[in-house]
């Protein structure tokens, strides 16, 4: 375990977003002031050319100015990314058995599972993150049956404080 480090990659358009963009979004995303005890779990920015390595250290220079006495986050240049196996992809989703169910339905491999980009919203949502107009906006589009999208809005609401109080349009 102690070998890797669990990380996300992330793919992006340059021309939707920048790499520089992207950076502030990752520092907003986690305390670098924290020293975290193992390797398998630290933060780090990875890149992949000497641009980005440079827009990085910018970035974290900037963070460190800003706010912190240290900054713990490592910038390192990127290596081979190993996807997690198939049974930690969409953690929260696999535990939303009903909600699992239709998506498997939908997804029998695993492999397009993982890769399906309702699925990591909606783990996303199930974790918290997001923002309840994105939710209510992208509800129709997540693939969900009207009784899934309910049980997704009540899981939401009543466990993630700024979620507190949506309701869903889905009429029953």
């Amino acid at each position: 375990m102690g070998d890797h480090s669990e990380t996300v990659r992330v793919e992006f358009d340059p021309k939707r977003l920048s790499y520089v963009q992207l950076l502030e979004i990752f520092w907003e995303s986690h305390d670098p002031g924290y020293d975290v005890y193992s390797r398998q779990y630290r933060n780090v920015v990875y890149y992949l050319s000497e641009r980005q390595k440079k827009e990085a250290e910018v970035s974290r220079k900037s963070v460190a100015d800003a706010a912190y006495d240290e900054v713990f986050t490592a910038i390192e240049p990127a290596g081979e990314f190993f996807a997690a196996e198939d049974h930690h992809q969409k953690y929260l989703l696999r535990k939303a058995t009903g909600i699992l169910h239709e998506f498997q339905a939908i997804y029998p491999e695993p492999v397009s599972f993982n890769a399906s980009t309702a699925a990591a919203r909606i783990n996303g949502y199930l974790g918290c993150n997001g923002e309840p107009e994105e939710l209510q906006r992208e509800l129709d589009l997540l693939g969900l049956s009207p009784q899934m999208q309910k049980r997704l809005v009540e899981h939401v609401s009543s466990s993630c404080d700024h979620f507190a109080g949506l309701t869903c349009p889905v009429r029953n």
